[in-house]
């Protein structure tokens, strides 16, 4: 779990912290000395502002989903121990990639370098300019709330306003919305543009009875399904929205509302006539492990071009390891995690579809944390633990 904690005075304590981009928790606040001598070679203004702007830019900004703003000295320095902190961990920015993993599509890991520069910054003194040019203005950095990929073929707003009241933090809704639909539509990407982005941590859409469309995250942009892959909607399907709405702790004793629209890309009916399908791997008898690692596993009905993995965490892990078994036995790694957390959930796109034979097998093993006792509870996921495959039959 991500956390920025407020760096203070020794004399001073206050039970505060908070989810980096999604998530808001109270804890003890650890206590620093604030007068640290001054040792870092790099400075906010000219260094760290751009790594801070270009990795946490889009959600750590005034009115966005995180409940502090990084863009600006003044608000990056009282977080600076629990930037360095998080960004050493790897929890910060949330990109689990494992650097052996196949590749998939819209990789963005943070450099070697650029964690350097921060965890310099942030431990030696946090300087603002060494130019001593204490007055200098830099570039202004405002919430995107808008269309990643441009404006949607088709714009599904929820049909009324969902409130959180006074006194309430979170909630967890479901929602179902015409989609209006009258003819049979191939979707290539679904997006989610927030009514009121301070609130909305995350959300789920799909089809009722049918396809997910997308899993959303603020600052993850949404990715459109490769050339010959598509989701097929029939004419009158319903729209399902599965949304997390967390306040602000500024916004805890205030009524929030919020009126978020889906927007719906399409393209033509692939070549081949067949849409992206889905197979969940979950759980079998005896499938965990002496070591507590949990194994899940699904066969492939057919044959078939494996696109996606959206593995669902019900907790934090170490590791996740995805692989392919072939009937002859041959093993193709799909995908590699390092240290994911449920709450940053996502479809990952391979940036080669895998052709699999009949009777193939995904198998994911997923290994516990080496100490799961400093995990917070908050980690625990809404989901059962599962790996779903996105793929289209031959």
């Amino acid at each position: 779990m991500a956390l920025f904690v407020r760096h203070t005075s020794p004399l001073r304590r206050s039970p505060i912290a908070l989810g980096a981009a999604a998530v808001l928790l109270t804890l003890g606040v650890r206590t620093v000395d604030a007068h640290k001598p001054v040792t870092s070679k790099y400075d906010y203004n000219r260094d760290v502002f751009p790594l801070l702007r270009d990795h946490c830019g889009r959600c750590h900004v005034a009115g966005g989903a995180a409940p502090m703003s990084l863009m600006t000295y003044e608000e990056a320095v009282p977080w600076a121990e629990s930037i360095r902190d998080e960004v050493t961990a790897g929890r910060m920015p949330p990109w689990p990639m494992d650097a052996a993993s196949p590749t998939v599509k819209r990789m963005h890991p943070i450099s070697a370098h650029d964690v350097d520069v921060i965890v310099t910054w942030a431990a030696g003194g946090t300087p603002r300019d060494w130019t001593g040019d204490v007055n200098k203005q830099l570039p202004t950095v405002t919430l995107q709330n808008r269309w990643q990929l441009g404006q949607p073929e088709l714009v599904v707003p929820m049909e009324s306003e969902y409130t959180l009241a006074t006194g309430t933090v979170e909630a967890k809704r479901e929602f179902s919305i015409p989609s209006g639909i009258t003819e049979v539509k191939w979707v290539r990407a679904a997006d989610l543009l927030p009514g009121t982005p301070t609130m909305v941590r995350d959300a789920i859409i799909s089809v009722e009875n049918g396809p997910t469309l997308a899993l959303w995250q603020p600052g993850s942009d949404p990715l459109a399904a490769p050339s010959g892959a598509a989701f097929r909607v029939a004419p009158g399907a319903m729209l399902h929205l599965q949304i997390d709405y967390k306040k602000h702790y500024t916004q805890e004793q205030e009524s929030v509302s919020d009126k978020s629209s889906i927007g719906l890309y399409f393209t033509d009916p692939p070549a081949s006539g067949r849409e992206l399908q889905s197979v969940t791997a979950s759980k079998k008898e005896a499938s965990g492990e002496s070591s507590g690692v949990q194994v899940l596993t699904v066969t492939l009905p057919s044959a078939g071009r494996v696109y996606a993995l959206r593995p669902m965490l019900d907790r934090a892990y170490g590791s996740v390891d995805i692989v392919a078994i072939t009937p002859n036995g041959r093993q193709m790694s799909l995908l590699k995690l390092r240290g994911p957390r449920p709450q940053w959930f996502r479809r990952y796109w391979l940036q080669e579809a895998t052709e699999l034979p009949r009777g193939s097998a995904i198998e994911a093993r997923f290994t516990p944390l080496a100490d799961y006792a400093e995990e917070m509870k908050a980690s625990a996921g809404r989901f059962p633990l599962q790996v779903v495959v996105d793929y289209v039959p031959e």
